[in-house]
């Protein structure tokens, strides 16, 4: 079950993929609240779902407020954006779901990695485990990746070090229709896909974030999903996204928005962020909205918030 719009990438290319395998394929229309959509996984027998962060959310408060369970659902396969580890061990423990990271984009046609189930992982503790599911996965087969710095040098595959993600093969895109644009293809045949990332030894790729959210402060790079997924962690946020807001000495600093479940405050945040942050990825401020601005896709219009609050700090 794909709950992603078909004009995105296709549904992830999931329509044809079922077809292919000779899978059912449940289709959710235009109703993605938590009671349709458990009534359809309910009706239909859905054992594998697909779709972003968002949706699984609201999913899972429906289940949690009516004390639901999924009983059919073994897999949901999470791109988009990343799936925060709070959200992985609720799935895990309350639904005996395993969530598979994945990522792509439309120039990769469009599944790039995919973090699959493997005898290796079932071995590990459950922490780590859980600690591998974090990452989007390792490439398909035909696909190529590499990391590189600013000055377009190669980074070791350590899981550390972080680059530019690239990627080569012959299904990835070599140009854009009827555009001169060459901005995203380097002169030795790779795609910039405009991603940050890490790769391990093992060759599991992580994103860090796409360059354009990346929070540039002082020199150093902060990742805005590795703030957004430890907020996210904590009981009394709803949803969490972390913008680069400018900075008269630092350049660029976090600004935390959030959106508060009944009963916290911002000074909850405030209190669990400072045990849990470095000084140098401590957010230097906190806004609470009511909601986030999403796009049609699920995914937060970072763009948005970026434009209403760059100068926030610059007031304060």
């Amino acid at each position: 079950m794909p709950v992603v719009p078909m004009f995105h990438a296709s549904a992830w290319g999931i329509p044809y993929a079922a077809t292919m395998a000779g899978c059912k394929l449940v289709l959710p229309g235009s109703k993605l609240d938590g009671a349709s959509l458990y009534e359809l996984i309910s009706q239909e027998n859905v054992d594998g779902m697909c779709g972003v962060p968002t949706i699984w959310q609201l999913l899972l408060d429906y289940l949690n407020q009516n004390r639901l369970t999924l009983a059919t659902v073994e897999r949901t396969i999470v791109g988009g954006a990343a799936v925060p580890l709070s959200m992985i061990k609720e799935f895990d423990q309350k639904h005996n779901v395993f969530v598979m990271h994945g990522w792509g984009m439309t120039e990769v046609s469009p599944v790039g990695t995919v973090n699959y189930k493997t005898p290796e992982m079932m071995e590990l503790s459950r922490d780590k485990q859980y600690q591998l599911q974090l990452k989007q996965g390792k490439p398909l087969l035909g696909l190529t990746m590499r990391i590189v710095n600013d000055a377009g040098e190669n980074q070791p595959f350590d899981g550390v070090n972080r680059g530019y993600l690239q990627v080569k093969g012959r299904w990835v895109a070599k140009s854009y229709y009827k555009s001169n644009d060459r901005s995203a293809f380097t002169d030795d045949g790779w795609f910039d896909t405009g991603d940050i990332a890490t790769i391990d030894q093992y060759g599991y790729m992580q994103i860090v974030d796409r360059a354009k959210d990346l929070i540039k402060s002082g020199g150093e790079w902060i990742s805005s999903i590795d703030i957004e997924n430890l907020v996210e962690s904590y009981d009394g946020v709803r949803e969490a996204a972390v913008i680069a807001a400018d900075h008269p000495k630092w350049g660029e600093r976090p600004l935390l928005i959030v959106t508060l479940k009944k009963g916290f405050e911002k000074i909850d945040v405030a209190n669990y962020v400072s045990q849990k942050l470095t000084k140098m990825n401590l957010p230097d401020a906190i806004i609470v909205r009511s909601t986030l601005p999403y796009g049609a896709t699920g995914k937060v219009l970072k763009q948005e918030l970026r434009e209403e609050y760059v100068s926030f700090l610059l007031k304060k």
